[in-house]
């Protein structure tokens, strides 16, 4: 007969506690090992940054040292003549922000440095990032209805130490006749620049349009092995299809990139296929949602994937609350485990 404890009315077997207690201490342990688990599996991705003090302009600057990093696959763009491109496989993106700024850095593997176009069949290395917000737009520029923010970066823009003319219109004429492009204002024909980023709106392939705003600016450098370019744009733009970076819209992002030396120039391009998506709170970047009907993803919730972050959210919070969780399973373990070696 196994000793007991009488506790007012309560009686107590001795045997059976001891038993109990072992195995609530080792249910004890289970629940402490699965609440590590799942926050740790929870907590897994794209981690929040906080906001910085100034967004940076340069590739090189401390800010972009803690600022989480998207690596993004590229493809040779199939989609619409000419098609090609490439040969870049892959490029890392970066974004930080402010109250005011927002900025985004963009770094690749490019052995060639490819910053003069005075020649036949000279091509210059190019990036750029293309933006809408709200809902998604379709992948090829945009489309009527869909219109889209391309920011534009050329390494012959900033490097570049000859006319772009080169010999080609070395001819006893004037330069309002050997060089229309110039005359005429066009952007993509200055003899030199001041600002290396351009701001176009685009509403599918072949309708890319210069913007009659301004208010990109880019600045590239070389690594030791390709490019780092950085875009940076205050917050508020007045262009009729300028990305608006508010709280309220989500802001889809892809983007491209050139190899002159591999002869990509326009629609010839390496390009992602894959939406990134933009916390406009703190910079963070994450994958698109690609389940949507006809390209559009409900804005007013963010998206699955804010969805499913603040899902993840909650549970990691509730498996973080140890002290109820592991009282509660401990106290069910002895009760159970005490009634039953008692019979």
């Amino acid at each position: 007969m196994s000793a007991r404890t009488e506790i007012g009315p309560i009686s107590i077997e001795h045997d059976a506690a001891r038993g109990a207690t072992k195995l609530a201490a080792v249910v004890l342990c289970l629940v402490l090992v699965v609440q590590v688990a799942v926050v740790a599996v929870l907590t897994i991705g794209p981690q929040p940054m906080d906001s910085v003090d100034s967004v940076p302009a340069e590739p090189d600057a401390d800010a972009w040292d803690d600022a989480d990093t998207e690596t993004l696959s590229l493809d040779a763009q199939q989609m619409a003549t000419p098609y090609g491109g490439g040969s870049i496989d892959e490029v890392d993106v970066q974004a930080v922000t402010n109250d005011t700024h927002v900025a985004f850095r963009l770094e690749w593997e490019d052995p060639t440095e490819d910053t003069e176009i005075n020649e036949p069949n000279a091509y210059s290395d190019a990036a750029a990032v293309m933006l809408r917000s709200g809902s998604e737009p379709p992948i090829v520029m945009g489309a009527n209805g869909d219109p889209v923010n391309i920011w534009y970066w050329r390494s012959s823009w900033q490097f570049s130490e000859s006319d772009p003319g080169g010999d080609m219109y070395a001819y006893p004429h004037p330069d309002d006749r050997t060089k229309p492009g110039q005359a005429a204002g066009n952007p993509l024909s200055q003899s030199s620049y001041t600002r290396y980023g351009q701001n176009y709106y685009a509403t599918g392939y072949g309708s890319l349009t210069h913007a009659e705003t301004q208010p990109v600016s880019a600045n590239g450098e070389r690594t030791d092995d390709g490019w780092a370019v950085v875009f940076q744009r205050e917050h508020d733009a007045s262009g009729e299809y300028d990305a608006e970076f508010e709280d309220s819209e989500q802001m889809y992002l892809t983007y491209a990139v050139w190899n002159g030396s591999a002869d990509e120039a326009n629609g010839q391009k390496s390009l992602s296929y894959q939406y990134l998506t933009l916390d406009t709170d703190d910079g963070t970047l994450s994958a698109a949602d690609d389940e949507s009907d006809d390209g559009d993803t409900d804005a007013s919730d963010g998206g699955a994937v804010a969805s499913v972050t603040e899902t993840a959210g909650w549970l990691a919070s509730s498996a973080t609350n140890w002290p109820a969780v592991t009282l509660l399973a401990t106290v069910a373990a002895w009760l159970v485990s005490y009634w039953r070696l008692r019979e």
